[in-house]
């Protein structure tokens, strides 16, 4: 048991999350001011949708101009996918997907009960999220692929569902755009 529990922190240590952007700068800083974004997510589930919704619009609207009624000049799209691992014989089950394109984007406006699941001991998220800032003219300002391995990096331990992987990776990317538009 102890052997397990060593190896498990040292892989945890070892911290295989990844982030990928590009844009941001100057350009994103003399345009941001003046932009009214809509946000738009699509998970593959119309709960996750809702729940990745509020959460990406609680952390990006404290750094760009998001806004839920027209008119738009930019739009921010949030794709969101998420597998569940677990130490007990490599368990897998995933999340995102599941509808389809055709349903298109969620851009609020619906009422969605969403509730956080509970994640069980020695199980953890594999997670990506990509973002994409356009302007309406389709010129891209700003994105980011974030790969999120959390049975490779410490706070694994504690995100053990896609609600919590899609609370971590929004807040991270969030601090990495402010980051980038400052560069």
């Amino acid at each position: 048991m102890r052997a397990l529990a060593i190896g498990l922190l040292a892989l945890a240590l070892a911290g295989c999350s990844t982030v990928e952007t590009s844009g941001g700068g100057a350009t994103v800083a003399t345009v941001l001011p003046s932009e009214r974004i809509q946000l738009k997510v699509r998970t593959g589930d119309d709960q996750m949708d809702a729940l990745v919704y509020e959460l990406a619009y609680e952390q990006f609207g404290k750094v760009m101009p998001l806004r839920e009624k027209p008119p738009y000049t930019s739009e921010l799209e949030i794709t969101f996918a998420s597998s569940t691992q677990s130490g007990f014989l490599g368990s897998t089950s995933t999340f995102g997907g599941g509808r389809g394109a055709s349903s298109g984007w969620y851009t609020g406006g619906r009422s969605v009960s969403a509730s956080l699941s509970s994640g069980a001991f020695l199980q953890w998220q594999n997670s990506t999220m990509l973002a994409v800032l356009k302007h309406d003219d389709g010129e891209r300002l700003w994105s980011a692929d974030y790969s999120y391995k959390g049975g490779w990096e410490m706070s694994g331990w504690v995100v053990n569902t896609p609600e919590e992987a899609a609370r971590l990776i929004t807040k991270r990317l969030a601090a990495r755009f402010v980051a980038d538009s400052r560069k």
